[in-house]
């Protein structure tokens, strides 16, 4: 199974503005995990609900074309 790039920076956005700089780190400050493939991002957000009881979803970044979990924003 792949790992997360956790402990290594994540890659450059294409766009150097404040909102890509914003959009590669979670609401506590810390950056997000990447993921190479999107059954990676799945298996790692199934085993966060299951050990942690965490509802995370993935999603593919327009910024750096990785794979990164979220919440799923209400309207």
């Amino acid at each position: 199974m792949a790992k997360a790039r956790r402990g290594r920076a994540p890659r450059t956005p294409r766009h150097h503005d404040d909102r890509s700089r914003l959009g590669h780190f979670r609401a506590d400050g810390a950056p997000k995990a990447s993921f190479d493939t999107a059954d990676d991002a799945n298996r790692a957000a199934l085993r966060l609900r299951l050990e942690e009881g965490m509802d995370l979803h993935p999603y593919r970044c327009d910024l750096c074309r990785d794979w990164h979990l979220g919440s799923v924003r209400s309207h």
